[in-house]
């Protein structure tokens, strides 16, 4: 399984020839998040991936974070949303890029949803957790942890749900969606999984 080190950890990519090892990039001050209503509105929100899109709804006063994308990396931030202020993931040094998430930890009543647009040669769907579905009619994983078990842990979140998409004309390339939160209701994690939809080339 090529599972990535948990949300609050480090992650290594190549630039310009060198590996490089990403540090995780403090979230803004001690803003309090923003009250999230179940009820009203949200917006759906796009992003561009590799030609294609990912779309997902969350309320319209979210903020909406800066992409991470590095040359010969093999794994790119593609977006982020959060009802907690979002760092710029990503600073430069003398010969360095250093990145990491746009949060280091989730404050009560928060949560991060993060895009991934990752590729792994020989990985394959089945190597993650969680159980076979489909989004947008294309194969997918999807798990659903709680407590202080999956990916989001690192962040303090006491809920992890993720999802993963293979590409299907390169199937070690995928799009993976986590959603992190912390003293959130369920139904919130719930709306933003069931409004995922993808556009991928086939």
């Amino acid at each position: 399984m090529t599972e990535r080190p948990r949300a609050g950890a480090s992650r290594i990519v190549a630039t310009c020839g060198l590996s490089l090892m990403l540090a995780c990039i403090a979230g803004c001050g001690s803003q309090k998040p923003l009250p999230i209503d179940g009820n009203a509105a949200w917006a759906a929100r796009t992003v561009a991936v590799a030609g294609s899109h990912v779309k997902l709804s969350v309320p319209a006063d979210w903020y909406a974070g800066e992409a991470w994308l590095q040359a010969s990396s093999f794994t790119d931030l593609v977006g982020s949303f959060s009802n907690q202020p979002l760092s710029s993931p990503c600073a430069t040094g003398v010969n360095t890029i250093q990145c990491g998430l746009p949060l280091q930890s989730l404050q009560p009543d928060a949560v991060l949803v993060e895009i991934w647009h990752n590729s792994f040669s020989n990985w394959n769907l089945d190597s993650e957790p969680g159980t076979s579905s489909t989004v947008s009619g294309l194969m997918a994983r999807v798990a659903d942890q709680s407590g202080g078990a999956g990916y989001c842990v690192g962040l303090g979140a006491d809920r992890t749900r993720r999802v993963f998409i293979p590409f299907p004309s390169a199937p070690d390339n995928w799009i993976e969606i986590d959603i992190c939160s912390h003293g959130v209701a369920d139904t919130v994690g719930d709306r933003i999984m069931e409004s995922v939809a993808v556009s991928l080339p086939t």
